[in-house]
């Protein structure tokens, strides 16, 4: 029987993106169990530059992501000799093994390095989570319509500018409402079986997840903000019970420091910090969240959510000129409205935190008008298939099959 083996190679460059691409690698693995169960002799073998996802996914890393989790384009620079030395590397893999296909996942301004080679070696490209032109830096689409065979996009708009353009071009729903179904069917289970943490919420109100971000620049920015806002609400609501949701695989050693040297003032009684992203979101009645990816995340849980986001002053003024929507957080933006109240920049400030928060925890009727429109906007976002295994399927018949 003829043998047929596809080498794979997927690129991201953040804990978010590792955890799509960790999906996507899994639905292709799957494509691979089925095509064997029918009696095809394939073998699709998945490498990647990617973190913990993707390597509990199948995937055979050849570069971690750990040491590129960066954002902005001051803290790009002073990261720029570990970018050049990665990107080295990847490139001769690609070089060295000619993969059948190049998924990228996100990550632009690297990836577009990567795209660019492997067109020039011929080896088709596809971009699952492709950059957001839609929000800054329009003319990438020249780049996108010359290097990239086939688009994957998670916002429903997206598909109609990128057909408009001429890209082939497929939306299949956010990924993140699968993840997020998960999450919450496994948050109770979390909850249930420890008593010790029963026990410690038991009686507080209000219960607070902070989502400072998971970059490094993102946690230098925003810890001491987030202290000064729990010490705020904390003033008013002397019950209250702050939660902090970390991945595993994010170092967040700086955040942990600030929070342990502000005792006395906040006590370990007041606070506590969890892996379980799903638990701490679940168990809390108001969500304050960085804008990004977790910005949207925390909608899908049926609770208040307040957006925010610190930048570096020459990153901020940058990011002013080449922007080119009214909104920060991703709910925002997809509902055209400021849907979640968002503290940018100077508005980032325990006070304002305070004001959003109490608004929030005392005003019934503007709560439940607020979640309303966001259930409707997370509402959209699903597509009625699962969009890793729609992704990993149209990758397969479209490219990978014929590859070799």
């Amino acid at each position: 029987m003829f043998f047929k083996m596809h080498k794979i190679l997927v690129v991201c460059g953040e804990p978010s993106g590792d955890v799509f691409a960790g999906g996507l690698i899994s639905s292709l693995k799957k494509i691979e169990n089925i095509k064997k169960l029918a009696g095809e002799a394939i073998s699709l073998n998945i490498y990647a530059m990617g973190g913990k996802n993707c390597a509990e996914a199948g995937a055979e890393l050849i570069s971690d992501i750990k040491e590129l989790s960066v954002m902005g384009f001051t803290e790009v620079l002073l990261k720029l000799k570990t970018i050049k030395k990665v990107l080295k590397n990847i490139s001769l893999w690609i070089e060295s093994n000619k993969p059948d296909a190049v998924i990228l996942v996100d990550f632009p301004s690297f990836n577009f390095k990567i795209a660019k080679l492997s067109n020039k070696l011929k080896i088709p490209v596809v971009y699952f989570i492709p950059p957001k032109i839609w929000a800054s830096r329009y003319g990438r689409i020249k780049f996108i319509k010359k290097y990239i065979k086939l688009v994957i996009t998670i916002f429903p708009f997206e598909q109609d500018i990128y057909k408009k353009e001429g890209v082939e071009s497929y939306y299949f729903g956010n990924p993140l409402y699968v993840l997020k179904k998960k999450d919450l069917s496994s948050a109770s289970v979390d909850l249930s079986g420890d008593s010790e943490t029963k026990k410690l919420l038991k009686g507080k109100y209000p219960i607070i997840s902070f989502l400072p971000g998971s970059r490094k620049t993102e946690l230098k920015y925003h810890s001491q903000r987030i202290i000064d806002s729990i010490l705020r609400i904390k003033s008013a609501y002397k019950d209250a019970f702050f939660i902090f949701p970390f991945r595993k695989e994010i170092d967040f050693s700086y955040f942990k420091n600030m929070i342990s040297a502000s005792n006395p003032a906040l006590k370990k009684d007041m606070y506590m910090f969890t892996d379980s992203i799903g638990f701490a979101l679940s168990s809390s009645d108001l969500i304050i969240t960085a804008s990004g990816t977790a910005s949207l995340e925390a909608c899908f849980y049926g609770k208040p959510v307040i957006i925010f986001y610190y930048l570096n002053y020459l990153t901020y003024i940058l990011a002013k000129i080449l922007v080119r929507i009214k909104y920060a957080g991703l709910i925002n933006i997809l509902a055209g409205e400021e849907t979640a109240p968002e503290l940018i920049e100077s508005k980032f400030n325990a006070e304002n935190v305070f004001k959003e928060a109490d608004k929030f925890l005392k005003d019934e009727k503007y709560r439940e008008n607020v979640l309303k429109k966001i259930s409707y906007v997370v509402s959209t976002l699903d597509a009625g298939v699962d969009p890793f295994d729609a992704a990993a399927g149209i990758i397969y018949d479209k490219i990978i099959k014929y590859a070799g």
